[in-house]
């Protein structure tokens, strides 16, 4: 009997101190590091979005033998879409189509996470196929500009708010035109800078497209030098360095932001100013010290002037006095010339730089280093890595549900991605494919250019306090200490 208690009193014990210990890590560890990243990053409910589609976009069509093409009527004032085709695949014979099928799927609904509209959406996508434009339509269209910028409905104007406050792109892209004409069209304005770099591989028409739309355009330009660039060497951070020094000529912008071919604004214009004007001369990039890649580097001899080297991603939002110092800064030549030596230095030059705070770098981050979702969250580009990537401490930040698929552990965004999409805390986006459900990105465009209308409007505002109250701005280094003039 005794041994009976005995046995019963530890069992008791035990789930005791099970149950004690459950309770301390959901309510102790959850909000250190084990909370749900999405809960962080997203927005909240109704932010800053006006939905403005019309409830039926009519999908006309001719008699299949004749002809595959069909052709989207849209309402006026979207002229870009007015020239979407949407061909026929040809699965179905058009008698057995139930008129639903007759219409275009409504990105107000898509936005919305309607799960009957995903569904119908992705039916649709399997029956037609938009006719991509290829680099010689941009060539013939941009003979006369007049005509393409009215055509693609490009925003030539902005408000003083947005003018006194320029910004400075980079774009190194090797193909799909068309995903690079939708992008440029939605970061354009005339006052801001671009510079465009075309990889040495592509196709010669690819670069005689990008230059004939560069040319209708103010402040647009394709890069002085073209690299080849190859994956895990110096090269792909080349073009990065060739349009900051391209772009460094054009006193007047204030953040320089770098961007390829498969990405997108979640923000718009005027929206970007107004965050980036809360960060106050803070840099949003992104770090790890998670030493599964510290072979990367230590196999080489140190790296000079004590600076210890981070892995990272390579796109960031930095201030000009960032770019400054790279460009001007012995100590950021004698970095990069140890960099060379090294395997994948474009995910080590930008995060390293942030954060060694010793070298003075202007808006470097004083704390620490890690991307962290909740004290210093990673908000230049939503990219969902899944579980592949994880900070020093072990977390996955960039781990959340993907809705299109999966390509190297990367999330190729889906129709049922845009209700994450547009309430994201980040300013761009990545990745997209211009074949992959293409009704992603031409709802996230139009999403994004209803946004745009509604907020020159009056229609929509923005609260940054957010972005205004984040540690990496209120603990960085004092740009104006490093400026080298």
């Amino acid at each position: 009997m005794y041994n009976l208690e005995m046995k019963l009193f530890w069992r008791h014990v035990c789930f005791a101190c099970c149950c004690v210990f459950t309770l301390l890590f959901y309510v102790v560890l959850s909000p250190i590091g084990m909370r749900n990243p999405v809960e962080i990053y997203s927005l909240e409910a109704g932010f800053p979005i006006t939905k403005r589609m019309p409830d039926k976009l009519i999908a006309l069509y001719g008699d299949a033998e004749s002809s595959r093409n069909i052709f989207q009527t849209l309402v006026p004032g979207r002229p870009w879409l007015d020239a979407v085709r949407w061909m026929w695949n040809g699965t179905l014979a058009a008698s057995a189509w139930p008129q639903r099928k007759m219409t275009m799927p409504q990105c107000s609904k898509l936005v919305n996470g309607d799960p009957e509209e995903q569904k119908y959406s992705k039916e649709f996508m399997k029956e037609f196929s938009p006719v991509a434009l290829t680099a010689r339509d941009y060539i013939a269209h941009t003979t006369d500009c007049s005509h393409y910028l009215e055509e693609r409905a490009f925003f030539l104007s902005a408000l003083p708010e947005e003018e006194s406050f320029p910004l400075a792109y980079s774009m190194v892209l090797y193909k799909d035109i068309e995903l690079v004409e939708r992008i440029l069209r939605a970061i354009y304005r005339p006052h801001n800078f671009y510079c465009l770099h075309v990889d040495q591989k592509a196709d010669p028409s690819l670069l005689e497209a990008v230059r004939s739309i560069a040319s209708c355009l103010e402040n647009v330009f394709v890069a002085s030098e073209s690299v080849d660039v190859i994956w895990g060497e110096f090269s792909v951070l080349e073009p990065e360095l060739v349009c900051m020094r391209d772009l460094w000529r054009y006193k007047k912008w204030r953040y320089f932001i770098n961007l390829t071919g498969q990405e997108f604004p979640l923000k718009t214009n005027l929206q970007l100013v107004r965050i980036l004007t809360a960060l106050n001369g803070s840099n949003l990039v992104d770090c790890t010290t998670n030493g599964r890649d510290n072979d990367r580097w230590y196999n080489n001899f140190l790296p000079p002037h004590g600076i210890k080297p981070y892995k990272g991603n390579v796109h960031v939002v930095v201030n000009r006095g960032f770019v400054d110092y790279i460009l001007h800064n012995p100590v950021a030549h004698d970095y990069l010339s140890w960099l060379r030596r090294t395997d994948v230095p474009d995910e080590s030059f930008f995060s390293t730089l942030n954060y060694n705070p010793h070298l003075r770098v202007p808006g470097a981050y004083l704390g620490p280093p890690d991307t962290d979702a909740h004290l210093k969250p990673y908000l230049a580009r939503f990219k969902n890595w899944g579980h592949n990537w994880r900070d020093g401490l072990d977390r996955m930040n960039f781990n959340w549900p993907c809705y299109g698929k999966r390509v190297r552990t990367i999330c190729v965004f889906g129709v049922g991605d845009l209700p994450m999409l547009t309430s994201r805390k980040e300013l761009f986006a990545n990745k997209f494919y211009i074949n992959f459900e293409p009704l992603t990105l031409q709802c996230l465009e139009d999403w994004l250019y209803n946004m745009t209308v509604d907020e020159y409007a009056g229609r929509v505002s923005m609260d940054v306090s957010f972005y205004k109250n984040l540690d990496i701005v209120k603990n960085k280094v004092d740009g104006s200490r490093s400026l080298t003039g």
